[in-house]
């Protein structure tokens, strides 16, 4: 209380904003030149995960992606995974955001226009291994 009887104001706390990731690709509209940018940057990725990255068009259409992370071979193929360990679940024109480093993952993910599923673990040290160098990680939790 204050002297005067009214309740201190709580000093708000500065907002901290999540890291964007290295951008992956120059502005393309073209999925397959960012999403092999995601495989190339994913190359050197302490382990062996496939991400399963589906980009919502319009209607009920869903264009499924496999991309390595950890392999020797860096690829992403339009297809369907046989087997994913992690799921990413957006429109393309979020993808295109996140690849350019204008979007963070995070803020995606919060804002309700990312879905990610399966090994949340190894997403959330996807992110940080993609993540700009030049600006501070902060964790979600």
């Amino acid at each position: 209380m204050t002297w005067q009887g009214g309740k201190l104001r709580r000093e708000a706390a500065p907002i901290q904003t999540f890291a964007c990731l290295t951008p992956l690709t120059v502005a393309t509209a073209d999925p397959a030149a960012s999403l092999s940018g995601l495989s190339k940057a994913l190359s050197d990725f302490p382990t062996t995960v496939t991400v399963d990255v589906r980009l919502l068009g319009d209607g009920e259409s869903v264009e499924h992606w496999e991309v390595q992370a950890g392999s020797k071979r860096p690829k992403a193929v339009a297809r369907v995974p046989k087997k994913a360990d992690i799921v990413v679940v957006m429109r393309p024109e979020t993808w295109q955001q996140i690849a350019a480093g204008r979007l963070a993952p995070y803020e995606a993910l919060y804002s309700g226009k990312l879905r990610v599923g399966g090994d949340l673990a190894a997403a959330k040290a996807i992110t940080r291994h993609l993540s700009d160098p030049s600006s501070p990680y902060v964790a979600p939790c």
